[in-house]
């Protein structure tokens, strides 16, 4: 492919509160090196000066009351003329070449709606975290999907604009895990290829949603629910098996944030909402947790039992031999 035949290519970036990081998400995107590339921030109703910084940047802005993020993804279709597209968060940045990397891949499979790729993983301050990437298997991407999101942020995807209007867009009503949703709906058609290539920069903070275990497992078991309506009665007991699987992976992260909060003191009702989820969702995990602790706490008391035996006893062979 010719530089002068690549398909356009628009980047949008959804923002919300995130100007801080805004900056450094636009100048991945200008840095890129591909003919027709457009740039639009959509500013989800930010309080922060996030439209100040995108005019600044000379990119585009389309600016709307907050919605969420499903909105203002789907609100950056709509405003998109060029044939792929990009989702963008606000905290991430383009890898250099990422553009021209999956723009050549999905343009190469006509049959393809989207094109998706690998992270690299940075702290807030943008220093490179460590990131252990499995195996995928390209040839079977629904059933990878089911159990595990290998797409860690909507920034490693290229879509057909077409392909995603078709497909409805973002689904509302599903937060953080609406382009899970995306995926399995595109996926189950066989309309997703993988490279294995880092496209894009995963940025974790602690405002970051992923950060938050229930609302995730919440978020994803919705996808599922939805996904099993609309997948039917043969990929039943695929969904089941990944609904297992996403128990067992957020229900282990519940349980360290509410050791981790108990002990920090935070005691109120985020915990108490956490707590519901994982027995609701993840009673395996939760009685695994329960057993072990219950564990641990008769092996301490057996300790303190012995050793108090064990006090007695010499006191009282001390006692005989006066």
């Amino acid at each position: 492919m010719t530089s002068t035949d690549r398909p356009a290519v628009t980047v949008v970036i959804p923002c919300f509160n995130q100007a801080r990081f805004l900056p450094a998400a636009i100048a991945s995107v200008l840095s890129q090196r591909h003919p027709d590339l457009a740039c639009l921030v959509v500013n989800d109703g930010s309080t922060d000066d996030t439209s100040s910084v995108a005019s600044r940047l000379g990119v585009g802005l389309l600016e709307q009351p907050n919605r969420g993020l499903s909105e203002a993804r789907n609100a950056g279709l709509a405003a998109a003329r060029s044939d792929f597209i990009v989702f963008l968060d606000a905290d991430d940045e383009l890898l250099p070449g990422a553009l021209a990397a999956a723009a050549r891949a999905l343009a190469a499979d006509p049959h393809a709606a989207a094109v998706v790729g690998r992270c690299q993983v940075m702290d807030a301050d943008g220093e490179p975290l460590p990131a252990l990437h499995g195996d995928v298997d390209p040839a079977n991407l629904y059933e990878e999907w089911l159990s595990r999101n290998f797409v860690w942020t909507p920034g490693a995807a290229m879509f057909r604009r077409q392909a995603l209007d078709e497909a409805g867009g973002f689904p509302p009503g599903l937060g953080p895990a609406a382009d899970y949703a995306v995926y399995l709906r595109l996926a189950r058609r066989g309309a997703v290829q993988f490279i294995a290539q880092d496209l894009v920069r995963y940025r974790q903070h602690e405002a970051s949603m992923s950060r938050d275990p229930a609302m995730m497992l919440r978020a994803t078991l919705a996808v599922l629910r939805r996904e099993g309506r609309e997948a039917g009665p043969p990929r039943q007991a695929s969904i089941s098996r990944g609904r297992r699987a996403w128990c067992d992976w957020y229900g282990e992260q519940i349980v360290h944030r509410l050791r981790a909060d108990w002990h920090a003191g935070r005691r109120g009702a985020p915990q108490r909402r956490a707590a519901v989820t994982l027995v609701r969702h993840c009673p395996r995990v939760a009685v695994r947790h329960v057993a072990r602790k219950a564990r641990l706490t008769l092996a301490s008391a057996w300790r303190r039992v012995t050793a108090a035996l064990l006090r007695l006893h010499t006191l009282l062979r001390r006692r005989m031999a006066l």
